[in-house]
This record gives structure tokens, C-alpha cells and sequence, in this order.
């Protein structure tokens, strides 16, 4: 007669449930003197686990359970100065059926496949998001520029990580995101992602210094958005001269690192252009970005883009307006805008 003696034992977290291990087989020969245990003809085998079984079962399994990281292949980013219409192109963009993003829900625990995917369990609302929380994670207190020398292994690590896992839950081959705050952090992100793609979004200034003081406005006066380098400066100036000087820095920082990017890495397109020949803009968006659109989606996604320059020009001061116009006058020449 033999029995088994097992343990029970809490699984990984990965894995659960319980696990039954053998420790010890016991053989016992009944004999007709003892009724019982003979002693001189019972034995206790102790079957000692090999390790080698045990690792290449672990090996076995570990192999089977775990995906590789998505390739990431020419990630796309969209920069600009806030209220440039960044926001409007970045949601129709992101509607590209091979395109991932960060969502309102991935952002949650970024570099945590596993975690995000318990948050899904119970939401699946995605929308874009421009996912500040990931890319001013490794930004100082002073400004929120980063160049090729702030390029840590930690960085690296961990931007990879957050884009892999977002090829890998939407289950897309490329990736794209829009956070103003990257137009000052574009040389460090290319240094990590060396084939990504730059969006430039460029719009007149005085619509966009307008905009910024209405969002200042809103947040009590308080400085709002992008804080290229030299921005407590700003903080120094009146309301209307400090928004237009925001969208300055802004533009010539992007403008600046733009001239270190090889051509196919750069497309600049002017928010007028979009919001009157969307479709034309959006084809040379997927030119550059090697994309191709579905002729009905393309439709879809290009209607209802409206101007919004006019506004400026209509509900400012005249006094604002023409400090506008004195502030910005030459820059805006350099862009093509008349002034």
C-alpha cells in the first residue's frame, strides 16, 4: 500500500489559484505478523525535485505566457503651441485605423501593461489624450525643456515601455500623440525614438495669443501650457504681451530644433491651410508619415474643420489688438502672415 503526501501552496500573482506539489511518497508493505508496518520490509522514498525539470518547465511556461515588445517603427508626434489647433488634428489623425495613442484610461499606470489592463476590465472609454503625466516625467521645476543631453537610460526604459504597451493594447502597428509641452523636449525625443516623425501645427499668433488669454482667464490669470526656456519672464509682463511672447518662444524653439531633424522627419502645416483644404493636408500628412487613408474615412474625418482666426478681431480691444500686432509684426512676416 503507498500514499502521497502533498502540499498545497499559493500560486503567482500572475499565474493564481493553488498549486499541488509532491513532497514525499510513502510505500508501506503490510505484513500478516504485524497486521501492520513491517519495519524490515517498509521503505520511505523521498522523491527530491530535479532542478533542471523544474527550470525548463519554468522556461516552457515562461516562454508560452510572455509577448515581446511591439517594434516601434517611426513614431509620429504632434507639436505646436497651445491653442494651435493641435487638439482638432491630433483626434482626426488618431482615427487612422493603424494608429495607437495614449488614452484617457492607458495613461492611468503608463508603464504597467498588467495594471492597465485590470483598469480595461472595468472601463473601455478610450479617447486621446495628450498624457502630460509621461512626458513631463523626467522635466525639472523650472521649464519643461529637454534636449539630446537629458537623455537618461531611465528615459529610454521608460518611454519605450509606455508606447510598447499601447501598440500592444490597441494592437496597432504605429504610434502617434500630441502634447504641446513636446515642442520644447523634441531633440530628447528624438534621440530616443531616432525615426520619429514631427507635426508641426502653426498658427497667426494674435489668434492664438487671444485664445491663450481666454485659457488664462479661465485657470483665474494663472501661467497655462507650454513653458519653453525663459517662460517666469513672462510671468513679469501684462496679460495680452505675455500670452504673445508664449507663442513666440514656443514657435522658434520648435523652429530651431526643426533645423537639426533630416527633411522627412519635419512637416510644418499652417492651421489656415488645414481648416481650408483638410483633405489635401491630411494626404500629405500620410505622405510624410507613410500612411494610407480610406477615401470614405478621409471624408469623414475632415468635415466640420472651421476657422477660428476671426475671433481676435472681433472680440478684442482695438488697443490689444494693435499691441498684438506690434509684438508679433515681424515674426508673423517671417511665417507668411500678413500683418
Amino acid at each position: 500500500m503507498q500514499f502521497d503526501l502533498y502540499c498545497l501552496r499559493w500560486g503567482r500573482p500572475t499565474g493564481g489559484g493553488i498549486v499541488v506539489s509532491t513532497i514525499i511518497r510513502f510505500q508501506y508493505i503490510a505484513t500478516t505478523n504485524h497486521g501492520g508496518l513491517d519495519e524490515s520490509d517498509s521503505t520511505m522514498i523521498y522523491q527530491k525535485p530535479n532542478p533542471r525539470n523544474r527550470q525548463k518547465r519554468r522556461q516552457d511556461k515562461k516562454s508560452k505566457s510572455i509577448k515581446r515588445p511591439k517594434k516601434i517603427i517611426c513614431p509620429i508626434f504632434i507639436v505646436g503651441a497651445p491653442r494651435s489647433g493641435t487638439n482638432i488634428f491630433y483626434r482626426r489623425l488618431a482615427r487612422h485605423p493603424d494608429l495607437a495613442w495614449i488614452s484617457n484610461i492607458t495613461k492611468k499606470f503608463p508603464s504597467s501593461l498588467w495594471l492597465t489592463r485590470i483598469v480595461m476590465l472595468f472601463r473601455d472609454d478610450h479617447r486621446p489624450t495628450e498624457a502630460n503625466n509621461v512626458w513631463q516625467k523626467f522635466t525639472g521645476n523650472d521649464h519643461e525643456s529637454l534636449g539630446r543631453d537629458d537623455v537618461t537610460a531611465a528615459a529610454d526604459k521608460y518611454l519605450h515601455t509606455v508606447v510598447q504597451n499601447n501598440l500592444r493594447i490597441f494592437n496597432k502597428p504605429r504610434f502617434v500623440n500630441k502634447c504641446p509641452g513636446n515642442s520644447v523636449r523634441i531633440e530628447f525625443l528624438k534621440e530616443i525614438f531616432p525615426d520619429a516623425i514631427f507635426i508641426h501645427i502653426i498658427r497667426d499668433g494674435r489668434a492664438v495669443g487671444y485664445s491663450i488669454i481666454r485659457s488664462r482667464l479661465e485657470h483665474s490669470g494663472a501661467y497655462w501650457s507650454v513653458k519653453p526656456p525663459g517662460w517666469r519672464d513672462l510671468l513679469k509682463l501684462p496679460l495680452v504681451d505675455a500670452c504673445a511672447l508664449q507663442w513666440k518662444m514656443t514657435v522658434k524653439a520648435i523652429l530651431q530644433s526643426a533645423k537639426k531633424l533630416p527633411p522627412e522627419q519635419y512637416l510644418a502645416i499652417k492651421y489656415e491651410d488645414l481648416v481650408a483644404r483638410p483633405v489635401e493636408l491630411f494626404k500629405q500628412v500620410a505622405e510624410k508619415c507613410d500612411l494610407i487613408w480610406q477615401e470614405d474615412m478621409l471624408q469623414t474625418i475632415t468635415t466640420g474643420m472651421d476657422n477660428r482666426n476671426f475671433k481676435w478681431q472681433t472680440e478684442m480691444q482695438d488697443a490689444d489688438k494693435n499691441r498684438l500686432n506690434l509684438l508679433l509684426c515681424d515674426f508673423l512676416k517671417q511665417l507668411g502672415y500678413e500683418v
